[in-house]
């Protein structure tokens, strides 16, 4: 079947054109995991070479780990790495459309602002409280997004 001929249904069930179907919104919703990821994995490079300063976008949970772990790097590294890691597959998944991979992140990200909260660091707070938003925003859009199709 061309492309100029495939039905919406062949369309979907491929799963290269799956991501097509999900709305914008979703998807940059989603693309935030990513971005604390990333920065996370500046973070914890920047504190394992020495440098102590970073982004406000970062887990808190990576810090206190790269801080915790300061004389036994590589054991510090790969556990902010495995982190790290989930917080990317979030973002693959969101992108997927997938609920569970917002809730789940959601969850652990706010859960992590409390790293922060606990020492007083308030910029990072509020940094997750708008980093939340956005991702909240992403599942109910996502959900609206279910609904509108059932």
């Amino acid at each position: 079947m061309t492309e100029s001929n495939a039905s919406p249904t062949t369309e979907t069930a491929n799963p290269a054109n799956h991501s097509a179907a999900i709305p914008a919104g979703v998807q940059s919703a989603a693309r935030w995991f990513w971005w604390i990821a990333g920065l996370s994995l500046v973070n914890t490079v920047m504190t394992l070479s020495g440098n102590h300063g970073g982004f406000v976008m970062g887990l808190g949970i990576t810090a206190f780990i790269d801080g915790l772990f300061a004389e036994q790097k590589v054991i510090g590294l790969a556990i902010s790495a495995a982190v790290i890691g989930l917080f990317v597959v979030f973002g693959l998944q969101g992108v997927r459309g997938k609920l569970w991979a917002f809730l789940v992140g959601i969850t652990l990200y706010a859960l992590d602002a409390l790293v922060y909260v606990l020492v007083e660091d308030w910029m990072p707070v509020a940094f997750h409280g708008l980093a939340l938003f956005f991702l909240v925003t992403g599942a109910i859009a996502l959900i609206a997004h279910r609904k509108a199709r059932a």
